[in-house]
């Protein structure tokens, strides 16, 4: 049985020195297997202690009419800070630190959208070692080159950020040939990962905006191919690849595109964490609050307050 003295070492290697799993398991001779048991370990014996300090305040008279108003979502409102900067930082923060606080309870399988909102979470998560936690793309990239916060960079920092496993799914986001898309589900390199996707219990997710589409080149070229007799003036959001409107409603439940789990399976995910940082995304946001498309919703009181306007006069 490894010594109290051990473990501190262990533990101040990595929490302190910044050492990294395999510098560890290097200096002690040991598996990362082993090193990761040995922190979780220290922190079950008191050796380590871990604290998640509130780093933003919440407003909690807001947060009761979003309740009534909305009862299938749990909504986490931020009170604005003097910068929209300091505002979106103390977004990202509250959502990593809402995740991770999940993540503490037992083992998780975790999908993971892309963007960079999505990088702010994961890049916000403070580094602790979390057994058995597998984070996992559920749907395919967003072809965005070149960029961090593409969907296969974020599940690989995610899991290292927890020292934990991660799977890609190295495919296009959208396949507008029907009968390709349903055939690549059955190829082994790609089935393992969407075998894996359909079991998490837990998904991060942002919400888009059609221009964030448009961004894209391939995407924006072929707009016409993936969203069919689709007016664009219809599509105030975009969640899990899909459009939706003002209601919450996908507007093409009949002729998705998209490349993975199926909207119906997301759905069915029991925790799924959204956080949204920028103003602009009222309407977007109201409408997948009058949906339940996610479970949980980190947004700021400007936000919030936006979006009651909006909901009176929609």
């Amino acid at each position: 049985m490894v010594t109290t003295n051990v473990l501190a070492q262990i533990a101040e290697d990595y929490y302190l020195n910044k050492k990294s799993f395999g510098q560890i398991a290097e200096k002690y001779d040991l598996s990362r297997y082993l090193i990761n048991k040995y922190l979780n370990e220290a922190v079950k014996t008191g050796v380590v202690k871990i604290e998640i300090t509130a780093l933003a305040s919440r407003n909690p008279q807001l947060e009761q009419v979003f309740k009534e108003e909305f009862p299938q979502t749990n909504c986490y409102i931020i009170q604005d800070s003097a910068t929209s900067t300091a505002t979106e930082e103390s977004l990202s923060k509250y959502a990593a630190n809402l995740l991770v606080k999940h993540l503490l309870d037992n083992d998780h399988i975790v999908g993971a959208a892309w963007g960079d909102t999505m990088l702010s979470l994961v890049e916000s998560i403070s580094t602790a070692p979390l057994d058995q936690i597998k984070f996992t793309q559920f749907i395919g990239d967003n072809m965005k080159y070149n960029s961090m916060a593409g969907a296969m960079p974020i599940v690989e920092k995610a899991a290292k950020k927890v020292g934990g496993e991660f799977l890609t799914l190295p495919a296009p986001l959208y396949l507008a040939n029907d009968d390709l898309r349903q055939n690549l589900t059955q190829e082994p390199s790609l089935a393992n990962t969407l075998n894996m996707a359909a079991k998490m219990d837990t998904l991060i997710t942002g919400i888009g905006t059609l221009g964030s589409l448009q961004s894209i080149p391939i995407w924006r070229d072929h707009l016409d191919q993936l969203f069919p007799n689709i007016a664009s003036k219809q599509i105030v959001g975009m969640i899990y690849g899909r459009p939706f409107d003002n209601q919450g409603r996908i507007l093409n439940p009949n002729q998705d595109k998209v490349f993975g789990l199926s909207l119906d399976r997301i759905l069915q995910v029991p925790k799924r964490i959204c956080l949204v940082r920028s103003k602009s995304k009222s309407q977007a946001t109201l409408g997948a609050l009058r949906a339940g498309l996610v479970t949980d919703l980190i947004f700021s009181e400007s936000l919030a307050y936006r979006i009651l306007n909006e909901n009176d006069y929609s």
